[in-house]
């Protein structure tokens, strides 16, 4: 999770952290559970520890189309700058007409400082089965084949990193079973790749905000200390960032922010 990396970075700020107002939005969960507050606990004890001031509000929801900027309690009038994080969430919403067109405008009438995306870089929304059944043959035989790296019989895995394995193949088993096997409205898993983002982003009123090189470097030395195997590749695309498996991209990170007029 990357929030409590974000609240260290702050607290070491010069002149004090400022406060930090954080909006987590998430799905029912099927046994009840309220795992957004959860996770406000917990970074609410990390805040306290590290002396930022901190405030956390929860949204459970279905789909991001159903939420609306007013609903977020923004404060106007610029009083603070807003950031919004998507991480494996855009793509879900091609699956209804005009919801990912409701979302982003959502996010614009946010007047935010960055907006960053996190999608997988793979072309699974075509029309056509064949194209996307093959799409998705060679996304996934790559994804497998890192993931087998990270756990392979010759590598010490942690003590639960067996069953953190096995559970994210029954997670990708279930996107593979919904990309080539569902279609309509109940076809979420429609990911797309970084050139067509960068299409509706743009029709939307964003521009690419790059990355830097500061954030490439971050990246390899993150993926020299944790990744488990050594054909993962960080790669720079036109300032945004790509993990991937030896020469095939898996996953686009970029930056974005709302189009200067004039």
């Amino acid at each position: 999770m990357q929030w409590p990396a974000l609240m260290q970075a702050l607290a070491l700020r010069p002149g004090g952290p400022p406060a930090f107002r954080l909006t987590g939005v998430g799905p029912p969960q099927p046994d009840n559970t309220d795992a957004l507050q959860q996770v406000g606990w917990k970074l609410a004890q990390l805040a306290e520890t590290i002396g930022v001031e901190f405030e956390f509000r929860g949204f459970v929801a279905n789909s991001l189309a159903d939420l609306d900027a007013n609903m977020l309690g923004i404060r106007a009038g610029g009083e603070e700058a807003v950031a919004v994080n998507s991480v494996f969430e855009l793509h879900c919403l091609l699956s209804r007409p005009g919801a990912v067109e409701k979302v982003l405008n959502s996010i614009r009438a946010m007047n935010p400082k960055i907006v960053t995306v996190v999608e997988q870089e793979a072309n699974h929304n075509g029309g056509v089965f064949l194209d996307r059944f093959n799409e998705a043959l060679h996304y996934y035989s790559t994804m497998f084949d890192s993931l087998e790296s990270c756990g392979g019989v010759n590598q010490q895995l942690p003590p639960n990193g067996g069953q953190d394995l096995v559970m994210t193949e029954v997670y990708l088993g279930r996107q593979i079973c919904n990309v080539v096997a569902c279609d309509g409205a109940e076809r979420v898993e429609r990911h797309e790749t970084l050139p067509q983002w960068r299409r509706r982003m743009g029709s939307a009123g964003f521009e690419p905000a790059h990355l830097g090189s500061n954030a490439y470097k971050q990246a390899s030395m993150l993926l020299a200390l944790f990744a488990g195997g050594d054909g993962y590749r960080v790669e720079e695309n036109e300032g945004c960032l790509m993990l991937g498996w030896h020469t095939r991209p898996l996953i686009a990170t970029s930056a974005w922010r709302l189009t200067t007029v004039g």
